[in-house]
């Protein structure tokens, strides 16, 4: 723990802790009381919270399963199609052990059931991904839209193939003010 980054550190945790883009968080907090989570396409210049709130997110989610729950890739290191057909398939293929989990989570939690239905796939840095990758990506995104969801984030959305964009959820986060850095 001491040799975490201090943005690492002191990350926000819920997206209650997060100070900026109110009217994103709002959105975003409607999905969560309804329990309707999409796929989401986070874009916008570097350090404006991107990563930020789909992590806070995540871990609001998933608490202590939040490892388990999430799969976290940077994609301009795992850019390939290799790493959707492997990394990204197995994790999302991987349901027995993830509806089981889900059983013995509405048994212990009987007020709130439905808050973690399902997986979630976060891409940071998706648009260095090739595009070859990023169709693999979109079929796999169909294929398990029942139990996952994708958070891609990037800097440049023209970079994202429109077959991925019309399926999610686009928010563009804005350069922070001074007040909130």
């Amino acid at each position: 723990a001491a040799s975490l980054p201090l943005i690492e550190k002191y990350r926000p945790t819920s997206l209650n802790e997060i100070v900026s883009h109110e009217d994103i968080l709002s959105t975003i907090n409607l999905f969560v009381e309804r329990k309707t989570i999409p796929h989401f396409l986070f874009h916008g210049p570097p350090g404006t919270g991107k990563t930020s709130c789909i992590l806070a997110l995540a871990h609001q989610l998933y608490g202590d399963t939040y490892k388990s729950m999430t799969l976290e890739l940077n994609a301009s290191d795992d850019r390939g199609i290799g790493v959707v057909r492997e990394k990204i398939k197995d994790f999302c293929g991987a349901l027995s052990s993830f509806n089981t989990m889900m059983a013995l989570h509405s048994i212990n939690n009987t007020n709130n059931s439905n808050t973690k239905t399902f997986k979630l796939v976060i891409l940071d840095e998706a648009d260095m991904m090739t595009s070859a990758a990023q169709f693999a990506l979109r079929r796999v995104i169909e294929k398990y839209t029942k139990n996952v969801r994708f958070c891609l984030i990037c800097n440049q959305v023209n970079k994202i193939i429109p077959a991925i964009q019309s399926r999610c959820m686009r928010f563009r986060f804005g350069p922070l003010n001074r007040e909130q850095c």
